[in-house]
C-alpha cells in the first residue's frame, strides 16, 4: 500500500474548488506575470470558495469582500508595482488589524474590539502588497480548547488549535496563505491535521508585536501555505533575507536524522507506517537517513514547555480570570490556576533546562542537515478535542525552526504530517531542505 495514499475514499467528499482557487501563491504570481490571471479573478475565486464552504468550515471570523475586490480591481486598472501585489491572504484573529475587529478568540469578552493600529506584521503585509481577505477563526480563548472551526476534510474532526481557522482556510482553498502564530503547536498541529504546510520560524524571526501574548520565550509568527516554496516566499518578504529562495535548484545528497522520542510508542499505527515509508522513500532517492539518540533531558522538554507556558499564561490572562471568570471555559480556569501555582524557581529551572538542551542539540545533530519526526500522533481526532502536540511543542521551547509537510493521507482519508526540524537561526536552510524533501515525497495539499 502506498504511504502517500492509504485510502481511495476521502473522509468527506467536499465539493471540488475551482482551478483558480487551487493556485499556490507562487503559481498565482506566475499567472499574474504572464497575463493569464487578473487580481480580481484570483480574489473572486477565493471569496467564492469562502461563500461556498465557510458556512460549514467556519474558518473566517470576518471577511472584507468589498475591500478585497476593490483593491484587486485597482491593481488590475493601474498595474501591479510590487512582487506580492494581489496575493490573497488570511490573518489570524489574534493579530491586531485597525480596519477589521480583532476579538482574540473571545467574542463574548471582546465583542467588536477595534485596535487603534495594525500589528506590525499586518501593516507589513499590506505594504508588501498582500490582499487581506479577512480574519481567520481561532480556538476558544485562543488556546488549546476546541473552537468553532472544523477540519475541511471531515467536519466531525478537529482542525486543532489555535491557528485552526488559518489552516482550515488554506486547506480548503479559501486563500493560498494565512499568517498564524505558535506557542506550543498552533501552527504545525493545525497544518498537519488539515493537510497543509505550516512553518514555525526561530523565535523573533518576525517581530511578535500587536498580537495576543501568551509567553515571551515561546510566541512566534509563521506562515501556513500549500507549498514549501510559498513559505519561503513569505519569509523572504517579511524578513528581507535573500537566503529564502523559493526557486533554488534542489538536491538529493543531504542528511536527515531521525529521533524517535518517547511519544513514538503513542503514535497510531498508520502514522508509524507512513513515517517509516517516507524514510524509505528518502533513502531510495539518495538521502542519508540516520537514527539519532537525544540526551535524556530532551524527553522532559514537553513538561518544561508546559511549565513555562502555564506560568506565563496565568499572568497574561490574569485580567481575564479576574474580570470575566463567568465567561471563561472551565478548562481555561483550571489551566490558569495551575500556572498560578508554579513558582518562580520552577519557571527558572525550566528555562535553564531548555538552555542546556539547546546547546546539546548542536552536538547531537551536527552531522545532519535536518531532523525528522512525525508531526502528530495520527489523524485529526474528533472535534470535541484538539489533539496532541507531543512531537511539536519541544521545538517551540528550544526555538528550533520546524515545518510540517502534507505528504500522506491516513486510513480515514485524513492528512498525516511529516515534520522536519532545523537549527536555530538557520531557517532558510531548513526551508531549502524541506523543499528537497517535498519534491521526493510529494504533497497531498492540492487534493480536494
Amino acid at each position: 500500500m502506498s504511504t502517500s495514499d492509504m485510502t481511495d475514499s476521502p473522509a468527506v467528499r467536499r465539493p471540488p474548488p475551482g482551478d483558480v482557487a487551487t493556485l499556490t501563491a507562487m503559481e498565482g504570481l506566475a499567472a499574474l506575470e504572464r497575463g493569464a490571471l487578473s487580481c480580481e479573478d484570483w480574489t473572486r475565486a477565493c471569496l467564492e470558495r469562502i461563500e461556498q464552504r465557510d458556512g460549514q468550515v467556519h474558518a473566517w471570523v470576518r471577511v472584507d469582500a468589498h475591500g478585497a475586490l476593490a483593491r484587486a480591481r485597482a491593481w488590475d486598472r493601474h498595474g501591479r508595482q510590487r512582487l506580492l501585489d494581489g496575493v490573497p491572504l488570511g490573518i489570524k484573529d489574534t493579530i491586531d488589524t485597525a480596519d477589521l475587529p480583532t476579538e482574540l478568540g473571545d467574542p463574548e469578552i471582546f465583542p467588536g474590539r477595534r485596535p487603534d493600529a495594525d500589528a506590525p506584521v499586518a501593516s507589513q503585509a499590506r505594504a508588501l502588497g498582500f490582499n487581506v481577505l479577512g480574519k481567520n477563526t481561532v480556538s476558544r480563548h485562543a488556546i488549546m480548547l476546541p473552537g468553532p472551526a472544523r477540519n475541511p476534510h471531515d467536519l466531525t474532526r478537529t482542525p486543532a488549535a489555535s491557528s485552526a481557522g488559518s489552516a482550515a482556510a488554506v486547506a480548503d482553498f479559501m486563500a493560498p496563505l494565512s499568517i498564524g502564530t505558535q506557542t506550543a503547536g498552533s501552527i504545525l498541529r493545525p497544518s498537519a491535521f488539515c493537510g497543509v504546510v505550516g512553518f514555525k520560524p526561530t523565535l523573533d524571526a518576525i517581530p511578535y508585536v500587536g498580537i495576543r501574548r501568551y509567553s515571551r520565550p515561546l510566541d512566534v509568527i509563521g506562515p501556513i501555505a500549500r507549498s514549501v516554496a510559498d513559505a519561503a516566499l513569505f519569509m523572504r518578504a517579511f524578513t528581507g533575507d535573500p537566503r529564502y529562495d523559493p526557486q533554488s535548484v534542489l538536491r538529493d545528497d543531504f542528511r536527515v536524522g531521525v529521533w524517535r522520542s518517547k511519544h513514538w510508542a503513542d503514535t497510531e499505527s498508520c502514522m508509524r507506517e507512513v513515517f517509516d515509508g517516507h524514510l524509505q522513500s528518502l533513502s531510495r532517492a539518495g538521502v542519508q537517513v540516520t537514527e539519532l539518540s537525544m540526551p535524556p533531558g530532551f524527553e522532559a522538554m514537553g513538561e518544561a514547555q508546559d511549565v513555562i507556558m502555564a506560568y506565563d499564561l496565568a499572568r497574561e490572562y490574569a485580567m481575564l480570570k479576574r474580570d470575566h471568570a463567568a465567561l471563561c471555559d472551565p478548562g481555561l480556569i483550571e489551566y490558569l490556576t495551575m500556572g498560578e501555582g508554579i513558582s518562580a524557581s520552577e519557571y527558572a529551572a525550566a528555562l535553564d533546562a531548555a538552555d542546556a538542551c539547546r546547546r546539546a542539540f548542536h552536538d547531537v545533530a551536527r552531522d545532519v542537515d535536518a531532523l525528522a519526526m512525525p508531526s502528530t500522533l495520527g489523524e485529526a481526532p474528533p472535534a470535541s478535542g484538539t489533539g496532541s502536540s507531543a512531537f511539536i511543542r519541544i521545538w517551540s521551547l528550544l526555538h528550533n525552526p520546524s515545518i510540517t509537510l502534507p505528504a500522506a493521507r491516513g486510513p480515514n482519508g485524513l492528512p498525516l504530517g511529516f515534520q522536519l526540524v532545523g537549527f536555530v537561526k538557520e531557517d532558510p536552510r531548513l526551508l531549502y531542505w524541506a523543499r528537497c524533501v517535498e519534491r521526493i515525497l510529494g504533497s497531498t495539499a492540492h487534493r480536494a
